[in-house]
């Protein structure tokens, strides 16, 4: 009492506030909310389509929901661990039959909680790991994308091309189906630049700056697999599962060491890489391991991502012709007990029009799909490959964690080295 505060430290409690406060708002906006809001609207999605006499879309937008629980479940059972460190038990068991049942809501929760305590605990310093709470939460987060919300989006897609939309909720007719639908999108979105870096430092994340200017990069490769992977689908039918296999062969092909090429060690990484990066470019390091892996992670990233793109257009470009083929012509018409047995289009009708496909849905897809070829010609160029980062050196710290050689500066709060800056200017 009595005594003045000078202004330098008065200015530094206000820039700490402000980033005390900012970290509050992207924490609760960005990490908490998104898992529990998108897992929301597809059970109310799915709900709504059985309460609406469509009950295999309902029943296929539920059982999405049970899949990341599913996964996890099973890959615990496998690995012979437990939440207590035992080993393959009957608790094991038990632990992997509860996942299964009720991972719909026990993973969006344990993210909640996990993302909750870190606001509890202190701001971690410039320099300083995240604490392991909150990497298990971005990995629950991850592992809720990588398989529901991408189920989600192609499923809800389809659905469209085939049912239409659904009856109005809110505001117009499809409004709840467009919403669970650009909720998993965005995360899809959200997450392939959160995966980009957090494959690499487990326990760095990236900014919210450099995750989004990945995002950006990535959206175009994106776009063309919603798009195309549906239309696929809903006219070859059980043909489809010929080019899908087909992209899982190569991926995995592609994530593994090739001649010139770095490449993931474990086959369990390569199998994990070739199934996420069929919607989204990415690759799989699991974060227990220790291994070389994440030493050339930005080269690996690098190399597969490439190889990805040109085998997802490979692959969906020669299927895309025979669909235009199939509609515009009156082959399956012609012969109708072979459109049966093949489940062609002629089969049954879809709410889009020959003209709709040829003239909005197909050009959208080339297009997509030839920016996304130029985007693979331009990825090595100083503009798409400094967000990128691939000239990144991953090292080893005394504590075994996998940091990058600016780790400190990176993770220098801005407000906070401002403040810093603000008190040495004053003293």
């Amino acid at each position: 009492k009595g005594q003045s505060t000078p202004l330098s430290q008065t200015i530094s409690y206000k820039v700490i506030e402000m980033a005390d406060i900012w970290k509050i708002l992207t924490t609760i906006l960005f990490k908490i909310c998104p898992t529990p809001l998108d897992v929301g609207t597809d059970i109310w999605n799915g709900v709504d389509f059985i309460v609406n006499d469509s009950p295999i879309w309902g029943a296929m937008c539920l059982g999405l929901t049970l899949v990341p629980g599913i996964v996890k479940g099973v890959t615990l059972f496998v690995k012979g661990v437990t939440l207590w460190g035992e080993k393959r038990t009957w608790w094991n068991f038990l632990g992997c039959v509860i996942f299964c049942l009720f991972g719909w809501i026990l993973l969006p929760l344990w993210t909640v909680i996990g993302f909750c305590l870190t606001l509890c605990q202190p701001a971690p310093k410039p320099g300083d790991p995240i604490t392991q709470v909150e990497v298990d939460s971005h990995d629950c987060k991850f592992l809720e994308v990588n398989t529901e919300s991408m189920g989600q989006v192609v499923l809800n897609v389809s659905i469209l091309m085939i049912s239409g939309l659904q009856e109005k909720k809110f505001l117009f007719p499809g409004d709840l189906q467009l919403l669970s639908l650009s909720i998993s999108f965005i995360m899809i979105i959200k997450s392939a630049g959160e995966q980009h870096f957090f494959r690499r430092t487990p326990y760095y994340p990236p900014s919210f700056g450099e995750s989004f200017l990945v995002s950006i990069v990535l959206c175009p490769d994106i776009i063309f697999r919603v798009l195309a992977l549906p239309l696929v689908c809903i006219y070859l039918r059980w043909l489809s599962i010929a080019p899908i296999v087909a992209i899982l062969c190569l991926n995995y092909y592609g994530a593994g060491k090739r001649a010139g090429k770095c490449g993931l060690t474990f086959r369990e990484d390569r199998l994990s890489t070739a199934a996420m990066s069929v919607i989204s470019p990415s690759v799989y390091i699991d974060q227990q391991s220790d291994n070389d892996d994440k030493l050339a992670s930005p080269t690996i990233q690098r190399d597969y991502y490439s190889w990805n793109r040109k085998t997802l257009v490979g692959v969906l470009f020669p299927s895309l012709i025979l669909v235009a083929i199939l509609v515009n012509t009156t082959f399956v018409d012609e012969f109708g007990p072979l459109c049966q047995i093949l489940s062609l289009p002629g089969c049954s009708p879809l709410t889009i029009t020959v003209d709709q496909f040829n003239y909005i849905l197909l050009p959208l897809v080339i297009l997509s799909g030839l920016f996304t070829l130029v985007h693979q010609f331009l990825s090595n160029t100083a503009f798409l490959a400094r967000p990128m980062r691939y000239e990144e050196q991953i090292v080893k710290d005394n504590n075994g964690d996998y940091i990058t050689q600016n780790a400190q500066n990176k993770l220098c709060q801005a407000l906070l080295c401002a403040a810093g800056d603000i008190m040495g200017t004053a003293e």
